[in-house]
């Protein structure tokens, strides 16, 4: 099953790994379903979790945040975009997230 994570979501894990995002991702990464991933939405990961009051509230390192971000790269199935659904959301950041669902045949987009 194909599943998408919004950036949301990713970041929830990181700041507490005692959330609920956490057995989310803890699954994903012992392959327990799919998690699509687009470069644009991995980008936005990366930008988000590399913030400096983000570091800084969650106190983690750059290094750390790489090391994250290396193993999700390992971990993700990459999706290329092949059709664009503009504009289908209220809120035009989310455009991305319902493109790569779309284009991944996602069986399910997770958010807060």
């Amino acid at each position: 099953m194909s599943v998408l994570l919004d950036t949301n979501v990713v970041v929830a894990d990181v700041r507490s790994r005692s959330g609920s995002s956490n057995p989310l991702l803890v699954s994903a990464f012992h392959g327990r379903f799919q998690w699509c991933c687009s470069v644009p939405l991995f980008y936005e990961y990366e930008d988000v979790l590399g913030r400096a009051d983000f570091l800084l509230d969650t106190r983690t390192s750059r290094h750390e945040i790489e090391e994250f971000l290396t193993d999700v790269a390992r971990t993700v199935v990459p999706v290329e975009l092949h059709f664009l659904w503009r504009p289908q959301l209220y809120d035009p950041a989310d455009e991305m997230v319902l493109e790569t669902a779309v284009n991944a045949g996602a069986a399910a987009i997770v958010a807060p």
